[in-house]
């Protein structure tokens, strides 16, 4: 079943974060929601996780309104957060151990080490790790848990570019392995379309979608298509939101 968002208002004291927000995110789609600082797209992606309530509308998962965080929702922030006295395999276990789980499945743990091309690096700390294998890390932590929803909160965005890219191309085939729904922010317009099925650009003061549109790129997703005419007019109606 499908996410549905349905005409939500969140308000912090008198300062309204979204307005009259509706959406709806099918069951195994790559969705990217772009904009500008304070437009509103990590309070909605909070939303959907349940961090927060909506003020105003509901958000539903298979028919049952969003009202906590569920273990069929994980959120991946900028940060990994990753715990520098832990292994890499430890941190990667500890979302299961936080669940109190009778006992960690360490063959799924070892499944998604694999996965995620972290073997070998099983015994390293965070503190031995590059930028990018520690964002692996975090990913990972999130995967082991099984969920349908993997929510992600500008992974990236505290990458250099190089590494960014890998990054980026290294989600894409992960999402074909794994066939979660992704809702995915970022403030990075390139990103956003080359990444998405589904573009969601938003408005801010108050946050409102401007654009809900699919992405018409083939799914096997190379950086040749930024000069694609169908990738070129997406950017253009995309900066022009986001400059208004």
């Amino acid at each position: 079943m499908p996410i549905l968002v349905e005409r939500v208002r969140k308000d912090f004291g008198r300062h309204r974060a979204l307005d009259e927000v509706s959406l709806t995110i099918e069951d195994g789609a790559f969705v990217t929601i772009l904009g500008s600082s304070g437009c509103g797209k990590s309070t909605l992606l909070n939303l959907i996780a349940g961090l927060l309530t909506p003020t105003k509308g509901r958000i539903l998962l298979d028919d049952v309104p969003i009202m906590k965080p569920g273990p069929d929702r994980v959120v991946v922030f900028q940060q990994p957060g990753l715990y520098p006295w832990l292994s890499l395999r430890d941190n990667i276990a500890f979302g299961l151990r936080m669940r109190g789980a009778a006992g960690i499945d360490w063959g799924r743990v070892d499944e998604v080490i694999g996965i995620m091309g972290l073997k070998g690096f099983e015994g390293h700390h965070p503190y031995e790790l590059s930028g990018g294998m520690q964002q692996r890390v975090a990913i990972a932590r999130a995967l082991v848990m099984n969920p349908r929803v993997l929510l992600m909160d500008e992974p990236f965005g505290a990458l250099d570019a190089q590494t960014r890219h890998r990054m980026q191309k290294f989600l894409l085939e992960l999402w074909g392995k794994i066939g979660a729904t992704i809702v995915f922010i970022t403030h990075d317009i390139d990103e956003a379309i080359m990444l998405g099925d589904r573009l969601v650009v938003m408005r801010a003061r108050p946050g409102r979608i401007a654009i809900e549109t699919r992405v018409p790129l083939p799914r096997a997703r190379h950086w040749d298509m930024t000069l694609d005419p169908a990738f070129l007019y997406l950017k253009r109606q995309a900066m022009a939101i986001l400059g208004e």
